[in-house]
């Protein structure tokens, strides 16, 4: 199995996205550590996963001292870490900049930034301490190009880019390496209220060269490419994988021009 034996920790891991990382690596024979703030969401992934080697908290990664216990209580149970995959993340109400709620703008960048900072640091010590360690950041392809009304979700995940380039000087030498995965609109996790509706499926869909959203399993096929051995020379890089969508338009220049609508 190819995480046989290595321990993985991933935020928000009890529910959406992050559930279906947790059982990929699961059936790879890893041991998963995850957290969520809310607690139906966490005892539902230990009514699942129960009999595996698993541990789930209820937390919140805002909470910098939650997050060194966190660690204590992981590497007490299995000695190490090898893989941190913040997933945790929250979108905020979208809304023109002008008229954003500072409280919804201080809670997108508490948690997708200050959080994933926190959940960093901490992990980061004892992989420091071990000499070895895979981190693995999901931004957005949002946070490259932008997205009238995501200005807070915007900043706070290209914020991980950088971080993700920064923690790749510094800890690469501790034998840590460390990349970002940047998906598109996927048919899940956070959209799953979206895809509810088929408008949004159609107009999301519209926006890629392929012509449809992502898959969850996709974005789960890349992450345990990602944390494999496989991807060990990819360290601080950002992998856009969003269908094609960046930097795309239904109707190019040319086809302007030739359409005759000058």
């Amino acid at each position: 199995m190819k995480f046989q034996d290595q321990v993985v920790f991933i935020t928000g891991g009890a529910k959406g996205l992050g559930r279906e990382m947790a059982r990929a690596f699961l059936a790879h024979g890893a041991s998963v550590a995850v957290n969520g703030r809310g607690g139906d969401a966490v005892a539902q992934f230990e009514q699942e996963f129960g009999k595996q080697k698993i541990l789930a908290f209820r937390s919140d990664i805002t909470d910098a001292h939650e997050m060194e216990k966190t660690v204590a209580t992981v590497t007490d149970a299995w000695g190490k870490i090898d893989i941190l995959i913040n997933n945790a993340g929250i979108v905020n109400p979208l809304a023109p900049t002008e008229t954003m709620k500072k409280e919804d703008f201080d809670r997108v960048i508490d948690v997708n930034l200050k959080g994933t900072f926190y959940v960093t640091q901490a992990f980061g010590k004892k992989m420091i301490e071990q000499k070895s360690g895979r981190i693995i950041n999901i931004a957005s392809q949002v946070a490259l190009f932008g997205e009238k009304g995501f200005l807070p979700y915007a900043i706070s995940k290209s914020a991980l880019i950088v971080m993700t380039r920064e923690l790749a000087y510094e800890w690469s030498p501790y034998g840590i390496t460390i990349c970002t995965l940047a998906p598109g609109f996927i048919k899940g996790g956070m959209n799953q209220g979206l895809i509810k509706k088929e408008a949004f499926v159609n107009y999301l869909s519209g926006r890629t060269p392929v012509g449809r959203m992502g898959e969850v399993n996709e974005v789960v096929s890349t992450i345990l490419f990602l944390a494999s051995d496989e991807a060990r020379y990819i360290n601080g890089e950002t992998i856009i994988m969003d269908g094609g969508m960046t930097g795309y338009t239904r109707e190019t220049l040319l086809d302007f021009i030739a359409g005759g609508r000058r």
